[in-house]
């Protein structure tokens, strides 16, 4: 039956009609529904069968090898909903013809039509089936009515009481026409309820598919949500990376090359201390030297324990949220802002400074974070292009305006083509994206008198 259901369809395929990918319906087919299908199918068939053909089968004939035919196909023509997912217009054609053909109830032709509305959406073919359903169901039942009384199934429901049925005419408790009438509404009623059982699966199946939708929109959401978390927790870790072992190398850098000098004066004194007699400048020199290389050391140290804590932070995400919260030694306050100057001044930084600061503790601390990065990638950048020129700092912050940082250093002639081109690095930009994020601006690059200005403004409260 699956086969001829398949080289149907693939008949009509071939002949144009087809049906758009976009219809059809998913439905979730129940094996016990199908097997329902079958068995009262087969049932009714059998009986609408057994009472049309009876008087056909006694006489001979042709009559009886219809008869025969028909009792024989009532027994299997249920199981033309197997192939009622995949052919659903097909199997609903094939139970038109049958109840057509054969003397069956049209209770298969409306099964199939509430299959076929069920699985497909299409709104022009859908009213047309209703219609042919319309049309077969009240033709059955009205041929039905046109059998002679003892030969229709509707006479038997309209029949008076008999006490012996065999040999008793059948007489109808009310009129031929009332019955024929109450036969077509039956019909009519069948396939309404038919179609109203087939949009409800559709439907629900549309429901379904569209929860499952939502479902798995939602679940890329979160992935990519958390993709996006992930993702900023890492810039995060490197711009926090950045932000302190640039500033602590840098310091090392800046001393080593200090020692360097240092040592070579010292190199050069010892060579002639016996001739000029220069023994304690020599001694002053090799305190200076000693000092130099403690300060090396302890920022090595420094800088040391600062790469453990970023490798820390890389393994274990959670502890790399707490490292990343702003503490005492990272926000804006005046304890921390005096020692990262006093850092800077003790390196050798030529530093004057405009310090306007009120009501820190009101201050957002993610914003004070962010207001204590910009000042030391200032230092850092400064310390870095502009090694013993004179660098100005001005910081101010209110509530009422919020905070504001300028930094002005300027340029040695081997980085001005740089600056000019604002390329500052990997800090600078890491440094704009970060304000950019806490919801201020930061600017960057050479005046016109080829000094190079960092500007930052951010708000007091965060956006």
């Amino acid at each position: 039956m699956t086969s001829f259901i398949a080289g149907l369809q693939h008949l009509l395929s071939r002949c144009g009609i087809r049906l758009d990918d976009s219809h059809i319906v998913d439905v979730d087919t129940k094996w016990w529904c199908t097997v329902a299908m079958i068995v009262f199918t087969d049932l009714m068939c059998l009986v609408e069968t057994a009472f049309m053909t009876t008087d056909a089968i006694k006489q001979g004939g042709l009559g009886s090898i219809y008869g025969v035919l028909s009792f024989l196909f009532s027994f299997v023509v249920g199981f033309v909903f197997l192939a009622r997912s995949k052919y659903a217009e097909c199997v609903f054609a094939v139970t038109c013809l049958l109840v057509l053909v054969f003397p069956f109830d049209s209770i298969i032709s409306t099964m199939a039509l509430s299959s076929l509305l069920a699985r497909r959406s299409e709104r022009r073919r859908s009213m047309g089936a209703v219609i042919i359903a319309a049309a077969i169901a009240v033709f059955a039942q009205i041929r039905d009515t046109l059998q002679p009384l003892k030969n229709s199934v509707w006479a038997s429901l309209f029949a008076r009481p008999r006490t012996d049925t065999t040999r008793q005419p059948i007489v109808l408790a009310s009129s031929i026409t009332t019955m024929r009438v109450t036969a077509v509404v039956a019909a009519l009623v069948s396939v309404l309820i038919a179609a109203l059982i087939g949009l409800h699966i559709r439907s629900r199946s549309n429901l379904k598919a569209e929860t499952l939708k939502v479902d798995a929109a939602q679940t890329q959401a979160d992935n990519l949500q958390t993709s996006l978390s992930n993702q900023q927790l890492s810039d995060a870790i490197a711009a926090e990376a950045h932000d302190t072992l640039a500033h602590t190398l840098s310091l090392i850098a800046l001393n080593a090359n200090a020692l360097n000098i240092q040592t070579g004066k010292l190199a050069r004194l010892a060579r002639s201390a016996d001739k000029t007699g220069t023994a304690d400048a020599l001694r002053n020199l090799a305190d200076q030297a000693n000092q130099g290389s403690e300060q090396i050391r302890s920022q090595a140290a420094q800088a040391v324990n600062e790469a453990h804590t970023v490798i820390d932070m890389l393994r274990d995400p959670q502890a790399a949220v707490s490292a990343l919260a702003a503490s005492d030694e990272t926000s804006l306050s005046r304890a921390s802002l005096q020692e990262l100057l006093a850092s800077s001044t003790d390196n050798g930084m030529r530093l004057s400074t405009w310090i306007d600061i009120n009501q820190l503790s009101e201050l957002n601390e993610n914003i004070g974070k962010v207001a204590y990065r910009a000042i030391q990638e200032g230092l850092t950048n400064a310390r870095k292009h502009a090694s013993g020129a004179p660098v100005s700092l001005e910081v101010t912050a209110r509530p009422e305006t919020g905070i504001h940082v300028h930094l002005i250093n300027p340029v040695l002639p081997n980085d001005r083509n740089d600056h000019t081109q604002n390329s500052g690095g990997a800090g600078l930009p890491g440094l704009t994206e970060r304000v950019r994020t806490a919801g201020g601006n930061c600017s960057y690059g050479l005046d016109q008198q080829g000094q190079f200005n960092l500007e930052v403004s951010l708000p007091w409260i965060a956006k």
